[in-house]
């Protein structure tokens, strides 16, 4: 008697779903880069590389109507595209093309300062919005293309080498503690300037294209972070020490949440924190180090040993750690 398969998205996950695709169209053609798997599809044409990244914002999943301005929705519609752009490495974005989802009774005003927020941001980075589409939908939905084109080596997520040092941009858990204050709170509470910083980190995030343009040439490999840290820890490495304590927090992060295990646990399974995390020889960390200060190094590739696994350490013991942020599905 045939059992029937009844795994599903919430069984297999998001990265389970991104695995049943690669196996299925795996071939990327003669002229491809990086394929699926990468921040961004990368191929070369007339000797430049053209990068073409898709990002989705979708009402109750990445925002609630109330808690973010449309006009801030807009600028961040951008700057998550953006931030996969920087994420490999000289390449400038250049054309974006917008599909949005709108239910029919949403005021004309919402819409307007909506493609404010876009044009703001596509102002930013000198991008010129080339086309989109435009249907009906029960929830608001907005869908942005970008395409960059650069000239140099892209960075992969693939291509950290034993002894490279990890490094991260900034500082992070602020986003993920920023949307727990307003499920929580909601909108009705009067929020200290502390707790704004966070809220607005999330809804109002910024990629590192500048950051990402001043150390590429020195990386081995490189991802974003906007699925948290601990995700893209293992994008770039399936063997590596991380050292818990190394990890940069905000001060505005450390006063709202005085418990330093809920820190690292923002600062782990937080999302949307949209900076750089890389993987660097360690010759180069003093030169990374001077080019962007706000550069910490958090851990090293670690392949000498029997055991392939990512190992978390506080204080020099090593920690059980399991993810514990969001699942899409």
């Amino acid at each position: 008697m045939k059992v029937k398969n009844t795994k599903t998205l919430a069984y297999i996950g998001e990265f389970g779903f991104i695995d049943i695709i690669k196996k299925r169209f795996s071939k990327t053609g003669k002229n491809a880069i990086s394929g699926i798997g990468d921040d961004c599809f990368c191929f070369k044409s007339g000797g430049q590389n053209i990068c073409i990244t898709k990002d989705m914002l979708v009402q109750d999943v990445h925002f609630k109507i109330g808690w973010t301005t449309p006009y801030e929705l807009g600028q961040k519609a951008v700057e998550v595209n953006v931030s996969d752009i920087a994420s490999m490495g000289r390449v400038k974005p250049e054309y974006i093309f917008i599909g949005l989802g709108l239910p029919s009774d949403i005021p004309i005003e919402f819409v307007k300062k909506l493609y404010s927020g876009i044009k703001k941001s596509c102002d930013k980075y000198g991008i010129l919005i080339s086309g989109g589409d435009t249907v009906k939908s029960d929830k608001i939905i907005i869908s942005v293309t970008l395409v960059g084109v650069g000239n140099q080596n892209v960075i992969k997520r693939s291509g950290s080498k034993n002894g490279d040092l990890i490094g991260v941009t900034n500082t992070f858990g602020d986003a993920g503690a920023g949307v727990d204050i307003l499920y929580k709170y909601g909108t009705k509470r009067r929020f200290s300037p502390d707790e704004k910083y966070l809220i607005k980190k999330q809804s109002l995030p910024k990629a590192r294209l500048k950051e990402a343009n001043k150390i590429s040439n020195y990386l081995t490999s490189m991802t974003d972070a906007s699925d948290g840290l601990y995700i893209s820890i293992g994008l770039l490495t399936k063997s590596a020490d991380i050292f818990l304590d190394k990890i940069p927090v905000s001060k505005q992060l450390k006063k709202v949440v005085k418990d330093e295990k809920r820190q690292i646990d923002y600062a782990l399974f937080g999302a949307e924190d949209y900076e750089l995390v890389f993987t660097v020889p360690r010759s180069k960390a003093k030169l990374l180090k001077k080019l962007v200060p706000e550069i910490s190094f958090i851990g090293k590739i670690n392949n000498s040993g029997k055991d392939c696994k990512v190992r978390y350490f506080y204080n020099g013991k090593e920690q059980k750690t399991v993810y514990s942020g969001y699942k899409h599905f």
